[in-house]
């Protein structure tokens, strides 16, 4: 009797949303400042840091958060940058030891308790978001598995082919680290990184800022589920 019911029973597929609370509390806050990013030194086509400081003010004013979204007229990450931007002088380019010699003082930068304090002061004690960003393209041409059916010439029999194909493919890489620090104390709060990934066929023509855009859509919903509570749709299948 059980296994005929269960023969004869329906599925409905429904949709479910799962809430998530935020990883950090910003109830204490009032307003929040992007301060700017920094990125790897290079030829960028490009400046990645205010670009991603312009995406993240305009996204934090229109997630509904109640947090008022301050807006310097410079990044001010890029002024704490400056005298390192000095050292290495103005040349045509940049060697890897002057790449080491950067990202060491960002990383200074970043920690630095005292330069986020006081800067917090400037701003009445806001939500600061800052970090560092890398974008890359990538080259991942190479040989690829291909399986095409053909017909036999002697038996008129289906057979499958396998073989290998050389594909040119380009992509672009994104990372980004995020660092959430009080502005009263200027003690980071949180620290999350995300890395994106889009690659290309030789026929698709995309620039990269486009592929940027395209893979900053992908890691927003991942940054602002650490500030806001988030809704996770999904399905689930009912017995019915």
């Amino acid at each position: 009797m059980v296994l005929s019911g269960v023969g004869c029973a329906s599925f409905v597929e429904v949709t479910v949303e799962t809430p998530l609370q935020s990883k950090i509390d910003v109830s204490k806050f009032r307003r929040v400042l992007v301060a700017g990013f920094a990125s790897e030194l290079g030829e960028a086509e490009f400046d990645i840091g205010s670009e991603t400081a312009r995406l993240l003010q305009n996204q934090l004013r229109n997630t509904g958060t109640r947090l008022q979204v301050l807006e310097p007229d410079r990044p001010p990450i890029h002024e704490a940058l400056e005298r390192a931007l000095e050292a290495l002088g103005e040349g045509s380019g940049f060697t890897k030891e002057d790449r080491e010699q950067y990202r060491l003082e960002t990383d200074r930068v970043l920690g630095d308790a005292a330069f986020w304090r006081r800067l917090g002061e400037e701003y009445q004690d806001p939500l600061i978001i800052t970090g560092r960003v890398d974008f890359a393209e990538q080259n991942r041409s190479g040989f690829q598995g291909d399986e095409r059916v053909v017909r036999d010439p002697a038996t008129g029999r289906p057979r499958l082919v396998r073989s290998n194909r050389f594909q040119e493919r380009k992509g672009y890489s994104l990372t980004a680290e995020f660092h959430f620090v009080d502005g009263r104390t200027g003690e980071t709060l949180h620290k999350e990184k995300f890395t994106e990934e889009v690659l290309y066929s030789e026929e698709q023509k995309v620039s990269a800022l486009s592929s940027y855009f395209e893979l900053m859509d992908r890691l927003l919903p991942n940054f602002l589920g650490v500030i806001t509570p988030q809704r996770i749709r999904g399905t689930r299948v009912l017995l019915r």
